[in-house]
């Protein structure tokens, strides 16, 4: 199918909030209509979240870019010199911004005003990048498009004989970090502990489980879903961003028992059950759900967390019931 024209008015950015900045992981992962891209802090600067804007400029989905480098977004007359700046800056923990040609994912080139914040917690340790990003169009003839095919953009097509870390290879050196520090994965956390005390940097940066976060007051909007709960239940991050996970109930959900989950987190508790949920197209699956309390770097919750697991009727419980994990999110009390 032809490449969707390029509009640069699907990407409206805030300007109070790019006079602001973005200081924090918690001010990164708002619901926001600016186009958001958040990395790690280190190289080679994965991707840990986007947002339907971002989605929307570049015609990427999170699920084809999670823990990628930006550099797909380069093409042949991508700036060097300003690639180099936005490095350079990164390495030092600055902010920046570029005006840099960026080509979306049919390979239509576009005007990118990005401007790229460090985000730290408390102690001042740089945790993560946030990218905010503007697109322009460019006027017709000044930059040609390159002939690109999305499906098989990183060697993802059936039959591909392409090597996975020589994909790697050829985005570190468009992105000019060397490529023993590219390699998609690199960086990639262990599954979160059930229970605890756990941040919103171990939560984002969890991408071994199923996990959604959701503001922590009602309607509970989800903030972020990663790969793997995408994989689970069937949607896009896109799809389901600003939405509330009640688009995983159906006819046999016990809503007795999430009410007694959503109390539990509420009082600053984990809690565990196992219920009945449904995928995107209806298919019925058994989750064992567990929600609890992420802390922000003020000690603040600041969103709630559920990481889910799919298991065989056999192992439902006989009388499912949350289990309150009394030591998660109490200060005098934690694992």
């Amino acid at each position: 199918s032809p490449a969707p024209q390029h509009q640069a008015s699907r990407c409206f950015s805030d300007l109070a909030s790019l006079k602001m900045g973005v200081r924090t992981l918690s001010e990164a992962l708002q619901l926001s209509d600016e186009c958001r891209v958040i990395t790690t802090g280190s190289a080679p600067f994965n991707i840990v979240h986007t947002n339907k804007a971002w989605s929307k400029l570049t015609g990427f989905k999170f699920t084809e870019v999670a823990n990628r480098s930006n550099s797909f977004l380069q093409g042949p007359h991508t700036e060097a010199k300003l690639v180099e700046r936005m490095r350079a800056a990164s390495e030092k923990g600055e902010t920046t911004r570029v005006r840099v040609v960026n080509y979306d994912r049919y390979g239509t080139p576009f005007y990118n005003s990005i401007e790229i914040f460090p985000l730290r917690d408390m102690a001042g340790k740089l945790t993560h990048y946030c990218g905010v990003l503007h697109g322009e169009d460019i006027p017709d003839g000044v930059v040609p498009p390159i002939d690109r095919k999305p499906e098989e953009l990183f060697g993802s097509t059936s039959g591909s004989s392409t090597d996975p870390d020589e994909e790697e290879e050829t985005a570190a050196a468009a992105s000019g970090w060397p490529a023993a520090a590219a390699g998609r994965g690199a960086g990639r956390v262990k599954r979160l502990r059930r229970g605890g005390h756990v941040t919103l940097q171990e939560a984002l940066d969890n991408t071994e489980d199923a996990v959604v976060m959701t503001q922590p007051h009602p309607p509970y909007a989800i903030t972020h879903v990663n790969a793997p709960w995408c994989e689970m239940c069937g949607y896009t991050l896109e799809e389901v961003e600003g939405l509330s996970s009640s688009i995983l109930q159906g006819a046999e959900t016990d809503e007795a028992l999430l009410s007694e989950l959503m109390a539990s987190v509420r009082r600053g508790e984990s809690s565990s059950a196992t219920l009945v949920n449904y995928k995107k197209g209806g298919a019925r699956f058994l989750n064992q759900v567990h929600i609890q309390p992420v802390f922000n770097q003020n000690d603040e919750v600041d969103q709630f967390m559920a990481m889910l697991h799919e298991v065989d009727e056999k192992e439902r419980p006989p009388h499912a019931a949350p289990a309150a994990a009394k030591k998660a999110g109490r200060r005098g009390e934690r694992a």
